[in-house]
């Protein structure tokens, strides 16, 4: 290993020596911190199989109505399917916003005085820079974008770079945060404070942007104290669904890296008084405090179950247990006089967060485009149904257990919903709680859907290889296999028949 990092080193130096530079100077960047002399491009974000998929589902088949009733409808003129298909394109390919959470364990006033401090930046509009990629053949190539964000920015686009421009700004007036409404916690008092917000803006747009200087360091500072939690706002809203409360034993089956789990730990995880037994008489002596519930965190592989450890150590919470086996035989452990009974079960809650094809997360792994296929979600679909199964299977009656995944293919929702519902045949009960999140806007689950499956010889890399196996250079060889494997099997015969003659005659004597 040292010789090789070596040879490495030697050889970088001799091409500097070549090239008249040193190799220990940095390469030369421009203002936004990209290498000179160098072509940027975003990556291919569409697929055809992808989006003829969905379309032949009928995804763009409802869309959502704003007015008095908001709610989805159906689209009647193929002029509204296609705009529908349009803008749910262009929403695959926006980045993802930022977003975070406040933690719900803090004390009141500490809470209080944080939404107070978010409160400067929610509702008040700030200028910022926008960079758009240098190409973009996805999205209809760099002249289309710059022509939109013309219309929609307030100075025309501008090139950074000198003689070479390779980023385009435009500067628009945004909101930087708006809050979630159904990421909250109720007070004593019967109040409600907003817990969640989203940032209008990418990571990236908010780290380079002096403008936004004041909010990305704010978010630095709690941060590392450990007062918010930058997560995803799809990835905030399987806790909230699951409506967890103090004191309640919660079980997270596939909980890496572990941002849901924090999410349950803070709620669950209180601290209760409780007398302590000073031994003697019996009397209580003293007040201790004790965790009221407890999260048990599954992963069945052991390094995201180490990284699952790393998130949840900045918690500092007796209330979480970490363990790594496979979600579909995690162990039952109650006794077995309460099986089949109304004592069976150990979890008030269960959140099966199953591993998925992950397609609804395009916009952060833009490699999904390229690799997307329907074999994937079918192939999974037997492991997310045996997971639900156990899951249900260790949740108590009148408990809840929430199935969720990262994908938008019905066969790794509503069709493991509907054959775990057929399976239990009727210990399970189908509940919707978008009534009691507020602002939440979620289309509904379909009730009928097409299987469909891809052929293997209809890639790229099948119909290599068959053209390949089929050259003349190949058909020939097979033919000379085919004799050779006949004048063996003539000869092996013809051993056999001896041998079985040798051993009748010495049976005979």
């Amino acid at each position: 290993m040292a010789r090789s990092k070596w040879n490495r080193k030697r050889k970088a130096e001799e091409r500097a020596a070549k090239s008249g530079k040193d190799p220990r100077d940095k390469a030369d960047v421009n203002a936004a911190g990209y290498k000179l002399n160098q072509d940027y491009s975003v990556a291919k974000t569409s697929n055809p199989r992808m989006e003829a998929y969905y379309s032949l589902l009928g995804l763009h088949s409802t869309r959502f109505d704003a007015g008095a009733a908001a709610s989805f409808v159906p689209c009647l003129a193929d002029e509204e399917k296609t705009a529908e298909r349009d803008r749910f394109m262009s929403s695959l390919r926006a980045i993802l916003p930022a977003s975070f959470r406040i933690d719900r364990s803090l004390d009141a006033s500490v809470q209080n005085k944080l939404i107070r401090e978010m409160k400067e930046f929610v509702g008040k509009e700030t200028e910022v820079e926008i960079e758009l990629p240098t190409r973009s053949d996805a999205v209809g190539g760099k002249m289309n974008l710059m022509n939109t964000a013309d219309a929609q920015s307030d100075t025309a686009p501008q090139h950074v770079g000198g003689d070479n421009p390779v980023v385009t700004t435009i500067k628009r007036k945004i909101a930087p945060a708006k809050p979630i409404p159904f990421i909250s916690a109720t007070e004593s008092d019967g109040s409600t404070l907003t817990l969640g917000y989203q940032l209008s803006v990418d990571r990236r747009t908010l780290r380079r942007n002096p403008s936004l200087s004041p909010l990305h360091e704010w978010l630095k500072t709690h941060t590392d104290c450990g007062h918010i939690t930058r997560q995803e706002t799809v990835s905030m809203i399987p806790p909230v669904v699951l409506d967890v409360k103090p004191g309640m034993a919660v079980l997270d089956m596939c909980a890496a890296p572990g941002s849901k789990t924090c999410q349950l730990v803070e709620v669950v995880g209180g601290f209760a008084n409780r007398d302590e037994s000073d031994g003697n008489d019996g009397e209580s002596g003293r007040r201790c405090l004790e965790p009221d519930g407890y999260v048990i965190a599954n992963d069945a592989d052991a390094k995201r179950a180490y990284m699952l450890v790393t998130q949840l150590r900045r918690l500092q919470s007796p209330s979480v247990f970490v363990t790594s086996c496979d979600g579909q035989y995690f162990p039952i452990l109650d006794a077995k006089d309460d099986r089949g009974t109304e004592k069976e079960g150990m979890f008030h809650r269960v959140l099966c967060d199953v591993p998925c094809s992950g397609d609804g997360t395009v916009r952060k792994n833009p490699g999904i485009w390229r690799h997307w296929n329907q074999n994937g979600a079918l192939a999974l679909h037997p492991l997310q149904l045996s997971i639900a199964l156990r899951g249900a299977r260790v949740t108590r009656l009148n408990g809840y257990m929430v199935y969720s995944t990262c994908s938008m293919n019905p066969m790794e929702n509503e069709s493991v919903v509907a054959e775990l519902l057929r399976i239990t045949n009727g210990s399970l009960v189908l509940e919707d709680p978008r009534p009691r999140m507020e602002g939440l806007i979620a289309r509904p689950g379909w009730s009928t859907w097409k299987v469909l499956r891809e052929e293997k010889r209809g890639s790229a890399k099948a119909k290599k290889d068959h053209k390949k196996k089929n050259s003349p250079k190949m058909i020939a060889k097979r033919k000379e296999w085919a004799e050779k494997r006949k004048t063996g099997n003539a000869t092996r015969l013809q051993k056999n028949d001896r041998i079985q003659t040798m051993q009748r005659k010495t049976t005979r004597r």
